[in-house]
């Protein structure tokens, strides 16, 4: 599970959250499996009405993937046919989350999660194209949280809501994220 200390200023509490991030992209020439990676990033979590709360968030996601067999058969124009198969991209994701307190302990959160990518590490185009992904992604992002004291477990899903693929627009490769 992901968590995140937290202290409070008033009524509002703020904190620091790292976990692992099992992520895929999906999409012709990309491997349709979770891979590991990580997030580190903080939080403000500010109280509204009764149970309901508002929390943005400020987070460095690292995402490891592969491209499959298929990619230099789909892309045999663009392609590099020496390329690695692996991944690694980073992404700084801005998220709004509106939370519901169903309990003492536990508190459901959905909202959107806007990433910007950072660092591209692949080589699935020729050398004179610039990366395979486009520089933002839109997300959708859903959750249950375990309140104790000043500790916090999350468990969420993020469903990108954005074509990725920057290298022509006849395949979409689309990200999803499992945040523990």
């Amino acid at each position: 599970f992901m968590f995140s200390l937290s202290s409070q200023a008033q009524s509002i509490n703020y904190g620091l959250s790292l976990g692992a991030n099992f992520a895929k992209i999906s999409g012709v020439g990309i491997q349709n499996t979770y891979n590991a990676g990580w997030f580190i990033g903080g939080f403000a979590r500010i109280p509204l009405q009764n149970k309901w709360n508002i929390q943005p968030g400020l987070v460095y996601n690292y995402i490891n993937s592969n491209s499959n067999s298929e990619f230099i058969n789909a892309y045999n124009v663009n392609g590099n046919p020496n390329a690695s198969n692996q991944i690694k991209l980073s992404y700084l994701s801005l998220l709004v989350l509106v939370g519901y307190k169903i309990s003492k302990l536990f508190t459901v959160d959905a909202g959107p999660r806007y990433s910007f990518l950072l660092y591209d590490n692949e080589n699935l185009i020729i050398a004179n194209k610039a990366g395979a992904f486009k520089d933002s992604d839109l997300g959708v992002e859903g959750g249950v949280q375990l309140n104790l004291a000043n500790i916090r477990f999350f468990a969420s899903y993020v469903v990108g809501v954005t074509n990725t693929n920057d290298i022509d627009a006849r395949y979409k490769w689309y990200s999803r994220q499992a945040l523990l």
